[in-house]
């Protein structure tokens, strides 16, 4: 919404605005409030992930917590910063750290850890700080970017075991059809 150039002026008593000074002042005090409404109006565009600027998109992640790679694929950044947006409230919980892991990777995650809920007669089991990450795969990253992650999503003092079912396998000699079955592959 644009408002017609002229507007604050247009209101000045008629004494006021015959006095250029005044009348440049308004002026320009009318096209800082132009330019920031029209920020204002943007702003929903901004901050829907699917629209966001790619300096916008960087911003809404380090305000949640999540540092985006600018070399990861703009569509993996959007997808992030929108699952840590969803799963905000359920952080440094087993099912925030699955779902944001699967989400970071695209693997089946299992987060297993002696923690729970207990009722005031319930036998409350001695505390283990071993939390257990399945995956079936790190996904684009590392295992040390999977374990940074970790650590900043679990409890401090809390001791990680990662298990990942299907390492990544560096490709080694050059591509070549399947064996026929008679060399040593």
């Amino acid at each position: 919404m644009t408002a017609q150039a002229g507007w604050l002026v247009e209101q000045l008593p008629r004494a006021m605005a015959t006095d250029q000074v005044l009348h440049d002042l308004v002026s320009a005090f009318e096209q800082v409030h132009d330019t920031v409404r029209e920020r204002i109006d943007a702003i929903e565009h901004q901050v829907d992930t699917g629209l966001a600027s790619p300096d916008m998109l960087q911003y809404l992640g380090s305000w949640l917590g999540v540092m985006l790679e600018p070399t990861d694929p703009a569509e993996y950044r959007r997808s992030m910063v929108r699952e840590v947006g969803k799963l905000l409230g359920w952080r440094g919980t087993r099912y925030g750290v699955e779902a944001l892991l699967a989400a970071a990777t695209g693997a089946r995650v299992t987060v297993l850890d002696g923690g729970g809920v207990y009722g005031s007669n319930d036998k409350i089991p001695p505390p283990d700080p071993v939390v257990v990450v399945q995956m079936d795969h790190t996904g684009h990253l590392t295992e040390r970017q999977v374990m940074a992650f970790l650590e900043s999503e679990l409890p401090l003092g809390a001791k990680v075991q990662l298990d990942v079912r299907f390492q990544q396998q560096t490709a080694r000699g050059r591509a070549r059809p399947p064996s026929t079955g008679d060399d040593n592959a």
